[in-house]
């Protein structure tokens, strides 16, 4: 019952094509690693589809229907003529992937401003011209109204979105869901980009630079991948005694495979993150070399302040520690989490340099920092 009221909530929301049989499709979605959605275009309009927007969303689906500017078509309601204009990003990602396509002009209001890592973004908040709508259950609804977006696109992570999408739906806003979060390997989340540039008329430009970023990264994956030393990594630090990991088949656990080392924990079957001991850590970090992604740890001092039996550990020994935290904002925002969405190549080329400095000789790091 719940995934049909979803179903039949994604026609009203964001319209229906009754007769969008008559209108043969021409280019099929080709998606090569991300599954959540789908960019199918019509003689006439894009069909943009996004599945299971929230973690157990169960087989739910939304529709856009876009329209070029001028292009005359009566069977869809509620449209979205594109390109969009004017829009709202409740996510730093959604930052990054206009950015990419060279769009943020088009930006006019923000969730959580102070996280924001793009230069360009971060002048216009300094002006004024980006205003902070507020983020979850403190959105400023009255802003978002007054601001006249086009598009807001949202996130959800959990079947609560569906109130919000309720409420902006009687305000007259559409709403964009973006789902590149739920993306299990890392091109799988860079592909998202094309999903954003059929909003802004840009397929050209996204199709392209997903296929920069993919040729790059699949090239330095190939690099390092029949290296014979392959070095084992541990990540992060405890919280209130107890210390998430990365499962093994999660992001951060594939790009330390496809960096030509061993993750810790890769034989753990899971995508998600589990909790284990500091007790269980301790055990197992005797097979670590390298330890990286230490939170707000920023120092090795910073460390021995957690726990003073992490400095046994040989990563820390040895000075091999290094953290993701080298783009930082003054406002607790982080470029490892925003660009490094739609760059992964970036990422693996700190991590390559890291594990493997023979590599990529005389790289600098980028996102990455070793802590002293």
């Amino acid at each position: 019952m719940r995934v049909t009221s979803i179903l039949l909530l994604s026609v009203i929301l964001f319209g229906s094509c009754s007769n969008s049989t008559n209108n043969s499709l021409k280019v099929k979605s080709s998606n090569q690693y991300a599954h959540g959605f789908s960019v199918d275009e019509y003689p006439s309009y894009t069909k943009v589809s996004v599945f299971n927007p929230w973690e157990n969303a169960g087989n739910s689906r939304f529709d856009y229907y876009l329209v070029r500017k001028g292009v005359q078509n009566d069977t869809l309601k509620n449209a979205i003529t594109i390109p969009v204009k004017r829009v709202i990003c409740l996510s730093t990602t959604h930052v990054a992937f206009l950015s990419a396509l060279g769009e943020t002009d088009k930006i006019g209001g923000l969730s959580g401003t102070n996280y924001v890592s793009d230069s360009l973004v971060n002048k216009r908040i300094e002006k004024g011209e980006i205003p902070d709508v507020g983020y979850d259950q403190n959105l400023n609804y009255e802003l978002i109204v007054q601001l006249k977006p086009d598009v807001v696109f949202a996130y959800g992570v959990g079947s609560e979105i569906i109130g919000f999408l309720n409420r902006l739906k009687d305000l007259g806003i559409q709403v964009v869901l973006n789902a590149e979060y739920l993306e299990q390997s890392p091109l799988g989340k860079a592909e998202w980009i094309k999903f954003m540039a059929a909003f802004f008329d840009q397929k050209e430009k996204g199709d392209s630079l997903f296929e920069q970023v993919a040729t790059d990264y699949l090239a330095l994956k190939e690099r390092v991948a029949h290296c014979e030393k392959r070095p084992t990594v541990m990540t992060g630090l405890p919280f209130k005694d107890q210390w998430w990991v990365p499962g093994g088949k999660a992001y951060l656990a594939t790009m330390i495979n496809d960096a030509g080392a061993n993750y810790l924990w890769k034989e753990n079957p899971s995508n998600e993150s589990f909790v284990i001991s500091p007790e269980q850590m301790i055990v197992k970090a005797e097979q670590a070399d390298y330890w990286i992604n230490t939170g707000i740890a920023t120092s090795l001092d910073g460390i021995k302040t957690f726990d003073n039996r992490f400095t046994n550990f040989a990563p820390y020994v040895n000075q091999m520690v290094y953290n993701n935290d080298l783009r930082m904002r003054p406002g607790g925002g982080n470029d490892f989490w925003e660009s490094g969405v739609v760059y992964p190549n970036r990422i693996l080329k700190d991590l390559i340099t890291i594990f493997h400095p023979e590599v990529l000789s005389g790289r600098s790091l980028y996102y990455y920092r070793k802590l002293e």
